[in-house]
């Protein structure tokens, strides 16, 4: 199995090639609301063309297509680790249903963070991560709460809209167990801060991003990571 690499293809072609049970951990940041034609309607009063639930359940066939090859790669003691906005959870959810995993639990990250949100209710400061777990996954230290605040701001390190926190990513490895020597896998890479938190914790990645100014992107942050760890671990040894 070809390691450390992002490949600039869709993830359901590319997470075919990988090897049944192969994989230790997942974590990711799919694109939320794929598929999704109708909210419904803003003001309560006017009715969508489209049944908004059943849209909903029905985009739930993309999440379920990536999530159960999350679920055939991934060893006994593997886990995903999925982002997830309170408007999209129940989409996710029904995925994971859809296919037979249900969801471990739910890891509410505190950004310290208000976002814009809409004009009439409340101002968003959290995002949800979905856990889904192989039967031999667990979370060793019993001390941990399912609240974790992890300090972000508006504007990205990187520019990707989308981008996490480092530290939040490399969080979920280590409480996860699979750091050193591991095999990471990310299907939607984006700018590449699972590579690097995989890089600075000593494991292994996989890929893939279909955006390939965000390949290109990704791949230079990787290897100067790859470089600064480089040079710390000959200081180290001197």
């Amino acid at each position: 199995m070809r390691l450390n690499y992002i490949d600039n293809i869709d993830c359901l072609e590319g997470l075919k090639e990988i090897p049944d049970n192969s994989v230790d951990l997942i974590v990711t940041d799919p694109p939320y609301g794929i598929g999704i034609k109708s909210q419904g309607s803003d003001s309560g009063t006017k009715k969508s063309k489209l049944n908004p639930w059943a849209d909903m359940c029905n985009a739930s066939f993309w999440y379920s297509a990536w999530l159960s090859e999350c679920q055939r790669i991934l060893k006994d003691d593997g886990a995903v680790w999925s982002f997830i906005n309170w408007r999209y959870f129940t989409t996710l959810q029904k995925a994971g249903l859809d296919i037979g995993w249900s969801v471990e639990s739910l890891l509410i990250w505190d950004k310290g963070l208000i976002g814009t949100g809409g004009q009439k209710g409340l101002r968003p400061c959290y995002e949800q991560v979905m856990l889904f777990t192989k039967p031999n996954f667990r979370i060793e230290d019993r001390s941990l709460r399912d609240i974790q605040y992890f300090q972000w701001k508006t504007i990205k390190p990187t520019g990707h809209p989308a981008e996490k926190p480092l530290d939040l990513i490399r969080w979920l490895m280590q409480i996860s167990g699979k750091t050193k020597g591991a095999v990471i896998v990310d299907p939607f890479m984006g700018s590449g801060t699972t590579a690097v938190a995989a890089a600075l914790e000593g494991a292994n990645y996989i890929g893939f991003e279909m955006d390939a100014n965000w390949v290109e992107k990704a791949q230079k942050r990787i290897a100067s990571t790859a470089q600064e760890v480089a040079e710390a671990e000959a200081v180290a040894g001197d």
